[in-house]
């Protein structure tokens, strides 16, 4: 049971990374690849996933 805030941690990040891979996609179509909303969802994905990669090792 020790594990458990961790594994509940990194199913909550698995899903943020998704949602936000997603936004970042509709946005990248919509304002384009280099639009500042695309870069700034891009950024937060790479922190996030980042941090997910932590949380694996």
């Amino acid at each position: 049971m020790i594990f458990m805030p961790m594994i509940d941690e990194k199913f909550k990040l698995e899903k943020l990374i998704e949602s936000l891979r997603e936004e970042m996609i509709r946005i990248g179509i919509k304002e384009g690849l280099n639009s500042e909303k695309t870069i700034e969802i891009s950024q937060k994905l790479d922190r996030y996933i980042s941090k997910y990669q932590f949380l694996r090792n």
